[in-house]
């Protein structure tokens, strides 16, 4: 215990959403205060105190409480050791304190006399309070005690030795979830070792041999006596990469799939000099899932989900870079109170152990978006699903079909240097290093826990497999692959593995054993966050941020330069061993390891499968159809069908400025994409696309349907790109399952079989995927079974290279035109497994099939050829929800009408008119504009596919837009109408989850759309480079702090307008910022934003003298230029006093709606005096922002007009309204100046738009991006 602790308190007067609409106007009754316990083994002095005072922003004082009064105390689990703790213990540390200092944060609530209040709490906790990552302290002593930081007695933390006859019991108690033929396997061991297993051996074995690590199930013999077969489910995957091995470089091998890129510039740095290089890469490939943990803890399995499939990009060969990333959900019902669909229950039965899907929608996607922003990589593809419905119900039992357990899947595309692609084999000696973050006491067993259904463990062991979340300490991790990757073939990572599931217990092994070596490891040189973890913990815990990696010891030293510029820890903590032994020694140096590495990484005996056909088991309803508009309505609310914006706009798309296409599409910004899209470098025209197809509710019904229609899913999606040849496209397989129910399991079986055999016929590869079996919840209710168990559900990610960008068509219609439906199913309109049916709670057999494979190749050949040929002016696929949804998301996209001629052959009557329109066949919709008829129809001929192409109608503008269906009944339904149930879902959850009031401002800007007048207004002359400019480079600083992740496009912009960019981090301690002409400080999430977004940077710099006197005399430089973006700008904001002319600038708070905000907004430049934007004055341009914290505060009113950009609405008019001002910022403003204008802070990113094919949305007419301008004028200033 530390000698010395100091407590600073701070008045919150925001509440966490989850108590204020709890307590609703009863808050206000209620003081909320931040306490912060700083511990120490020195006195700190006042001076010290005042300082800390300051980096808090709160005050020292000691905590009295009124014994009178009410009080609860809420505590992170972790207290000193939490992920805020480590940042918030960085920034104080950097600030000039030592390094033994520790920091906690806690909330004191003060009921004072409302006892009432108090009670409602207390008796409400569970629906307060995060049991998972939240500790409440009710009473006084409690409270009192927990300040003196009264010790709790200390844990036996031995190894045991575990009595082979006393086995079985340990495997139940400890959830290692083995089975007998493993726990045979492992008695026999032992007994050849002549002694009984440590509890570390064993918890180690079952990580390494669990379902989730080895997929047992996966590599089983199948026999399937119906078709005379014998094989395993891996074996039929793996057959598609020998059936084609085209462009792969790495399958099944290594953390990633490695596929061959293009030669292209990457940027790289030298002697901390940005420079591009030109050479061949490689891009990467990998989705996997994170359902369990997301079931328990939904913000911290998703974001440990994202974190780890990002960690898998950065690991792959001898180190990668992760670019473009997606997510996906599926769930059961949503059952929102007060918004109850015909389709639900009213209240979502569960076990008490799970959230609800509610809930899990309501957090998880706020964990993975996160992640991901603070990581620094964009999310820009994903889907989400709900299905849940009654199989039977009898005396003992209820049995659903159902995702109680979620499918969470986090999947993406990364990057790597052909040179890098091989890990490199190990030697004797070699040193085993561990780069990232502490161990924590947290997510053991998680592999295991992953293996099993939910509810067949301990609720403590569930609590206990859940992994916490660091994205801005892996972000540090990656800068130091980054680092060695940029020393090309003096890369010194010889081999690298991500920390996941089992922890080091996995890893370690893995890494040596891929070179059939072995290892000795100690304990001792494990970082430890919790000092008094056991042998077990410390090996087998699965913290976050964490890899491992092989080096030679003579590159230790320049590793460790690496790591320290970085803010970046690391420890060696053993050694390669060319004995084929695993040995681990403890503290003591005692070993509490002695393994054969055959014995560990062998093969137990997997027991075979005998597969039979399965049964079709599911209720049947007998349904009243709504009318033909009003299930229209019903359908565009169903979840897979509806607006998915509540689960984009809270992610940065746009980080890197790698991206070229995201899920918003058109000036409207409406989330209809048919596939996301990457540039291989910053500036090329080449990279790749990707895009998901999965139709999981038709596998009740028919596996092979389901994954039928799921692959002409990602085919009719992928088709929107002009990627030439169905063979460059490379999958991802994910499958879930119940495989604890043969039926099942059956249907896994035959669905995998489908997949084989259709990715040969079509000569697709399949390189990389993963499976999730244990797909069920169980719990008990008045003495009654609960089974909540999963159809087979397939997960198909897609991805391919693309040679221009620019070849990728949009459901936004460019050019007015003819509407034809390209059919795959030749008329077919089947309409089980649709959206439509799922509205009136219908299962039926009569599903979609791919029954044409033919049929597949000549749609993809003819939608190539139209796309290479510029003959469709936009496309969009047939998917969820049906025809009328496909046109409904054009209109949308497009602000126009769509009329449907009278098509008797086609919709004869009411039934048939539902068919059509609703049925959930392959195929899309194509506009054709007037000129290209003859063009398009002579295309049509030549490929003979007359049949497969029917006219529909037209498009065209009216002042309300609208879908016309001319039949028997002509039916005339308004977009607005459309609009208003397809965006209600996001409506909803924004409600529940973000500000309410502008919740509903964001659905009526929707709804109200079609009364929009947008305009742009470029009022710039396009600048070229002189040839002066070319022969003198100026140099920038492209600045840095850990955390930060927006540097290199930044960089990047600056070097394409005549700069040399250097490579600057905060760390450097020689560097004179005299020696340049200009400074940046970049976007991005220092130290992860803890005590407020820039401000641990700002506070580092104020307290270092040799940082702010060097940064005080460049700002004071005549000569001399600077700009902060985002983050940079939060920070040069708190650093005003040394920046002179900036008195009227204001400080960054949170925005508005509670939210990250990520849009393409529109802004409005005053005449300025900026060295950036003076020449851009009267501009109104497109603009992206990203950030959680852009609301302007001023110090004083008289400020307010001192802004030189504002966001403006769909009038142009300067704006404080939401969602065109995406924080509500008064009067919109986003940007300033200093009083000689050297100096511009923005919250925007033009960095991130340079190039004219970053723009999600252009004006047709533009040649050259208006934000390349933008640094063309800063290079134009310096003489």
């Amino acid at each position: 215990m530390q000698n010395y602790q100091y407590f600073f308190t701070q008045n919150d007067y925001k509440f966490g959403k989850k108590i204020k609409d709890f307590f609703q106007k009863d808050a206000d009754r209620i003081k909320l205060t931040n306490v912060f316990r700083v511990t120490t083994n020195n006195e700190f002095d006042g001076i010290r105190l005042s300082r800390l005072e300051d980096v808090l922003d709160s005050r020292h004082q000691p905590l009295v409480l009124n014994n009178k009064f009410f009080y609860i105390l809420l505590v992170t689990r972790s207290s000193f050791h939490s992920p805020w703790a480590e940042k918030a213990k960085q920034i104080i540390v950097s600030c000039g304190f030592p390094t033994d200092v520790q920091i906690e944060k806690m909330m004191l609530l003060d009921f004072s006399l409302h006892k009432s209040l108090y009670s409602r709490f207390i008796k409400n906790q569970k629906l307060i309070v995060d049991r998972m990552t939240m500790l409440s302290m009710t009473n006084h002593s409690n409270i009192q005690n927990y300040f003196r930081k009264i010790q709790k007695p200390i844990r036996n933390i031995k190894m045991h030795e575990i009595p082979l006859l006393k086995l079985d019991v340990f495997n139940k108690s400890s959830g290692l979830a083995l089975n007998e033929e493993e726990i045979s396997y492992l008695k026999n061991i032992f007994k050849t070792l002549k002694r009984n297993p440590t509890d570390i051996e064993l918890m180690m074995f079952s990580q390494i041999n669990s379902e989730h690590c080895r997929h047992k199930i996966f590599n089983s013999i199948m026999i399937d006596s119906e078709n005379k077969e014998k094989t395993s489910l891996f074996s039929l995957i793996k057959s598609t990469h020998q059936n084609n091995k085209s462009d792969i470089i790495s399958a099944y091998k290594d953390n990633c799939s490695i596929v061959k890129s293009y030669n292209e510039e990457i940027l790289i740095t030298k002697n901390k000099k940005y420079l591009n290089k030109k050479e061949s890469s490689a891009y990467i490939i990998k989705a996997e899932t994170h359902n369990h943990p997301t079931a328990i803890s939904p913000f911290e399995g998703a974001a440990t989900g994202s974190g780890g499939e990002i960690r898998d990009e950065g690991a792959t060969g001898i180190g990668s870079i992760p670019k473009v990333g997606f997510s996906g959900y599926t769930l059961s019902n949503l059952s929102i109170k007060g918004d109850i669909k015909t389709w639900e229950q009213e209240e979502q039965k569960k076990s008490d152990r799970i959230k609800s899907s509610l809930e899990i929608i309501l957090d998880a996607p706020i964990g993975a978006a996160s992640y991901n922003n603070e990581f620094g990589r964009p999310n820009i593809f994903g889907y989400f699903r709900t299905f849940e419905h009654l199989i039977s119900k009898s005396a003992s039992t209820n049995e659903y079909y159902g995702y109680h357990k979620p499918i969470m899947i986090a999947g993406g595309i990364g990057q790597i240097r052909s040179i890098h692609t091989e890990k490199q084999k190990l030697n004797d000696g070699d040193c085993i290093i561990v780069l990232g973050g502490s161990s924590y006491l947290i997510g053991l067993g998680g592999g295991a826990a992953s293996s099993l259904s939910s509810g067949s463990s301990s609720e403590n062991l569930d609590f206990a497999s859940v992994q916490r979340d660091n994205p801005e300490i892996e972000r540090r991790c990656q800068e130091v692959i980054n680092h060695c990757i940029y020393l090309g073939s003096n890369n010194p990572i010889l081999s690298i593995h991500d920390v996941g599931a089992g922890g080091l217990s996995n890893a370690v092994p893995e890494i040596v054993n891929d070179s059939n070596m072995g290892a000795e490891i100690y304990l001792e040189n494990v970082p430890l966050a919790e000092k008094s973890m056991s042998p077990l913990e410390i090996w087998c815990n699965e913290s976050q941020e964490r890899y491992v990696l092989v080096l030679k010891d003579k590159d230790l030293p320049a590793f460790s330069d690496i790591c320290s510029r970085e803010n970046c820890p690391f420890s060696k903590i053993g050694h390669v061993k060319k004995k084929k032994q695993l040995i681990v020694f403890d503290k003591k140096n005692k070993k509490v390891i002695n393994m054969p590495m055959k014995s560990l990484l062998g093969k137990p005996p997997i027991p075979t499968v005998n597969i039979e056909r399965f049964e079709k088991k599911y209720t049947k309803n007998k349904t009243k159809f709504k009318s033909f508009i009003e299930s229209t309505k019903m359908v565009l609310e169903l979840p897979a069908v509806s607006d998915k914006s509540f689960l984009i706009t809270i992610g940065d798309r746009s980080v890197s400025g790698l991206v070229a296409r995201d899920q918003l599409v058109g000036q409207f910004q409406t989330p209809v994409a048919n596939a996301a899209a990457t540039f291989t470098s910053l500036g090329s025209k080449s990279g790749q696309v990707m895009s998901i197809g999965e139709r999981p509710s038709l596998a009740i019904s028919s596996p092979e349907a389901s994954v039928e229609i799921s692959l002409g899913e990602l085919i009719t999606n992928i088709a929107s790109c002009n990627i030439g040849k169905l063979s460059n496209i490379k999958l991802s397989a994910n499958w879930m399952a119940s495989s604890n129910d043969n039926n099942e399991l059956n249907k896994l079986y035959y669905g995998v079989r489908k997949l084989t055999d259709l990715c040969k016929e079509l000569d697709i590869a399949i390189p990389v995927g993963k499976d999730s079996l244990s797909m069920n919840s169980t719990w008990k209710t008045n003495k009654k079974n609960n089974i909540v168990k999963s159809p087979m559900s397939l997960v198909l990610s897609g991805f391919s290279n693309i040679n221009n960008i620019e070849d990728i068509m949009t459901p936004e219609i460019i050019e007015h035109g003819r509407i034809f439906l390209i059919d795959i199913s030749n008329g077919k309109n089947r309409l089980g497994g649709s959206a439509y049916y799922q509205t009136h709670n219908i299962i039926c057999s009569n599903v979609p099939r791919l029954d044409n494979l033919d049929n597949v190749k000549k749609f993809f050949k003819l939608i190539q050829t139209l796309i290479k040929n510029k003959i469709i002016s936009s496309y969009h696929d047939k998917s969820d929800g049906g025809l009328i949804t496909t046109l409904a998301e054009m209109g949308f996209a497009t602000n126009c009408s769509l009329v449907i001629n009278k098509n008797s052959h086609l919709y004869k009557n009411d039934d048939s008119l539902r068919s059509f329109f609703f049925n959930e066949e392959l195929g899309a919709i194509v506009v054709v504009p007037k000129s290209k008829i003859d063009s398009f129809s002579d295309i049509v001929k030549l490929m003979k596919l007359d049949n497969m192409i029917y006219d529909l109608g037209f498009t065209k503008n009216q002042s309300i837009p609208s879908i016309t269906i001319n039949s028997q009944k002509n039916i005339t339904i308004p977009l607005h109408i459309l609009r208003k149930s397809w965006s209600k879902l996001s409506y909803e959850i924004q409600k529940i989850r973000d500000n309410s009031k502008l919740a509903q401002d964001d659905y009526k800007s929707k709804i109200n759309i079609h009364k929009s007048n947008i305009k742009i207004k470029n009022k710039i002359k396009i600048q070229k480079i002189k040839k002066v400019f070319k022969s003198r480079k100026p140099s920038i600083a492209i600045l840095r702090e850990q955390g930060i992740n927006g540097h290199k496009e930044m960089a990047d912009a600056f070097m394409k307008a005549g700069f040399n960019s250097f490579d600057v981090h905060t760390n450097d301690k020689t560097i004179n910022y005299s020696k340049f002409d200009g400074l940046v400080a970049c976007g991005g999430f220092s130290y992860g934003d803890v005590l407020g977004a820039g401000r641990g940077w700002a506070k580092k710099i104020l307290f270092d003298d040799r940082i702010r006197i060097s940064l005080e005399k460049f700002f004071n430089d005549t000569k001399k230029f600077a700009l902060g973006v985002c983050n940079g700008c939060q920070m040069l904001s708190q650093i005003r006093d040394i920046i002179p002319g900036s008195e009227l600038w204001p400080e960054f708070i949170q925005n508005d709606s509670n939210q990250f905000e990520a849009r393409l907004v529109r802004v409005k430049i005053k005449k300025n005096n900026s060295v950036f934007l003076h020449k851009m004055s009267g501009s109104i341009l497109p603009l992206i922002v990203s950030h959680g914290e852009g609301k302007v505060r001023y110090s004083n009113k008289k400020n307010k007009d001192a802004a030189i950009m504002n966001y403006v609405d769909n009038s142009n008019e300067v704006t404080s309204k939401y969602p065109y001002n995406p924080n509500g910022s008064k009067n919109g403003a986003t940007a300033f100046t200093n009083l000689d204008g050297r100096i511009t802070i923005m919250m925007p990113h033009p960095e991130r738009l340079f190039y004219l094919n970053q723009f999600s949305y252009k004006p047709s007419d533009w040649m050259t991006s208006p934000w390349e301008n933008f640094f063309m004028s800063a290079r134009e200033w310096v003489k």
